[in-house]
């Protein structure tokens, strides 16, 4: 069970097997404080969990994450639809958008950049390079250190 201040990373991703991949991954990292993960399938998932509508509209089983992972490709919209539609919102424009691919198109993740993401990974399918980008992205969850005051 995650603690109560952790922080939480939206997840859009419909291959069960990579989610379950990144879960893996997450244990394997050993960090101290690990995201409270929350998947979804889809887009519209997304959106609706971002909106706090039905089913995520209670609050405290699913609070606004401190990171959205999100897969490019996924059935209906993509995750360049995705990331265009948060981005619009006023409330989500400082929101870390991580874009994960299994293509290496130049042109998608091009566009990627230009819709204001603020990384675009290939999908690495070895757990310790998965393990690697997680550690990277840990910034996202775990508190810097704070300075004295004197």
């Amino acid at each position: 069970m995650a603690e109560v201040d952790s922080k939480t990373v939206l997840y859009v991703e419909d291959d069960a097997a990579y989610v379950l991949l990144v879960r893996r991954a997450l244990q394997k990292s050993k960090l101290d404080k690990l995201p409270n993960l929350r998947v979804v399938g889809t887009t519209e998932d997304a959106v609706r969990y971002l909106l706090g509508q039905t089913p995520y509209e209670d609050t405290v089983a699913n609070p606004l994450p401190n990171l959205l992972l999100t897969d490019l490709r996924l059935p209906g919209k993509s995750g360049l639809q995705l990331l265009r539609w948060v981005r619009e919102q006023v409330e989500f424009q400082q929101l870390p958008v991580v874009m994960l691919t299994g293509s290496a198109l130049d042109e998608d993740i091009k566009m990627a950049y230009e819709l204001g993401v603020n990384f675009c990974l290939v999908k690495p399918v070895e757990v310790d390079m998965l393990v690697s980008i997680i550690l990277a992205l840990s910034v996202y969850w775990i508190p810097a250190p704070t300075k004295p005051t004197i």
